[in-house]
């Protein structure tokens, strides 16, 4: 730790971002003047923002594939990185094929497009939920 917590990691600043607002003083204040939609927007970012960074670790292994089908902007930026409604063709390890729907953040400099493969884990916090992982190369 360096001085006044400078050298703190990306995933310690989620977690502060998350104790901030969801406990203590600033979590109580939060309650009291920002409306309840507005929380469950942050703290649905938080988690998607939590989510991209265990992908990007490869804490997640790789449990499916798909391919993208159609991509929507939904307006929303984490970081400047937008997150985008996918609809997929997926394919798991074990053989079984079905299409899902799913909202995810991507990085700007790696948008998927329609025809594109992409690799898909399984949320740790929920097994049954996958995680986007990023644009497979080909």
């Amino acid at each position: 730790m360096g001085w006044f917590n400078k050298n703190k990691s990306n995933q310690d600043a989620l977690e502060q971002a998350d104790k901030v607002v969801n406990k203590g003083l600033s979590g109580l204040l939060m309650k009291s003047f920002v409306p309840k939609e507005h929380r469950e927007r942050i703290n649905e970012s938080l988690q998607t923002a939590k989510q991209a960074q265990m992908a990007a670790e490869g804490a997640i292994p790789l449990t499916a594939t798909a391919v993208v089908l159609s991509v929507s902007d939904t307006g929303k930026l984490v970081n400047f990185d937008p997150i985008v409604v996918l609809t997929l063709d997926v394919t798991e390890t074990n053989g079984s094929r079905y299409q899902k729907t799913q909202e995810t953040l991507v990085s700007k400099l790696q948008i998927p497009r329609i025809g594109d493969r992409v690799a898909l884990g399984h949320n740790p916090a929920n097994p049954s939920e996958l995680i986007y992982m990023g644009l497979l190369t080909p």
